[in-house]
C-alpha cells in the first residue's frame, strides 16, 4: 500500500535577476504558491497523481534581486479526488497536502537558490551554521 508521497519533482522555469550588488541590510523572503492543481495523466503503482504546479519566489529587499522558479510536484495519496474537488471550488490544498508540498518545495528550492546566489554574487537565501573558536581551542556551532 502506498501512502501520502511526493513521487515526482520537475523544474519548468528558473529566472534570477539582480539589479544592484547587495550593501546595507538586505531582507530576504522566500515564498512557495501553488498555481494550480490536476490530475495527472500518468499512473503511479497504479494510482493517478497530483500534478501540482508551483512557483516559488526568493526576494531580496530593497528590490536589489529575485530569484523565481517554476515548476511541478507529483503527489500520491488515498484521498486526490477530494483534494482536486476542493482545489476546484475553493482554490486551496487541504491543511496536510499543503504542509507537505511547501516543505518539499522549501528543501528542493531553497538548494536550488544558495548555488544561484553564490553565482550571482548575493547573500544566500538560507544560512548555514558556522563554527567559531571558543575558549581553549574548543569549537562550537553558531546558527
Amino acid at each position: 500500500m502506498i501512502g501520502k508521497m511526493i513521487v515526482g519533482f520537475s523544474i519548468k522555469t528558473i529566472s534570477a535577476d539582480r539589479k544592484d550588488l547587495p550593501r546595507g541590510r538586505i531582507d530576504i523572503n522566500s515564498t512557495p504558491r501553488i498555481i494550480s492543481v490536476n490530475e495527472s495523466k500518468m499512473d503511479f503503482l497504479n494510482k493517478k497523481p497530483l500534478n501540482i504546479e508551483f512557483e516559488f519566489t526568493t526576494k531580496y529587499e530593497p528590490e536589489i534581486a529575485e530569484i523565481r522558479i517554476f515548476g511541478s510536484v507529483l503527489y500520491v495519496g488515498k484521498d486526490i479526488k477530494n483534494a482536486l474537488k476542493i482545489w476546484k471550488e475553493k482554490k486551496i490544498l487541504s491543511k496536510e497536502i499543503d504542509i507537505e508540498v511547501k516543505n518539499f518545495l522549501f528543501r528542493k528550492c531553497l538548494s536550488i537558490g544558495m548555488s544561484l546566489s553564490e553565482n550571482m554574487q548575493l547573500p544566500p537565501p538560507l544560512m548555514f551554521p558556522r563554527v567559531v573558536p571558543r575558549q581553549k581551542e574548543e569549537l562550537t556551532y553558531i546558527g
